[in-house]
């Protein structure tokens, strides 16, 4: 029995690799809060999809997908709050600001 070798993995290069957008990359805070309750609903929805899917005994979806799916819907949620609570605190800043 002959076991292969792991191959090596690719890391991305430099141009591959995007951080966080910036003020000067022309997206505006309210397009990034609004794409990320849109991208919280659409994985919400997909965990309830396989949930009930697989409540019903659909056996094309299994108990990890539904997990997985469940836990990337509350990761999306966590992460439209914490923006919102982001600009909730920016605008508290702003307004406390003395001119």
């Amino acid at each position: 029995m002959s076991v292969a070798p792991i191959a090596p993995i690719a890391l991305p290069t430099g141009s591959e690799v995007t951080g966080p957008r910036k003020v000067g990359d022309g997206a505006a805070f309210g397009d990034v809060l609004g794409d990320a309750i849109a991208s919280a609903r659409a994985t919400e929805a997909t965990a309830t999809d396989l949930a009930a899917r697989f409540a019903q005994g659909d056996t094309s979806v299994g108990i990890h997908e539904t997990v997985i799916a469940a836990e990337k819907a509350n990761v999306s949620l966590r992460y439209a709050t914490t923006l919102k609570n982001k600009l909730i605190e920016a605008y508290r800043e702003l307004m406390a600001t003395q001119v």
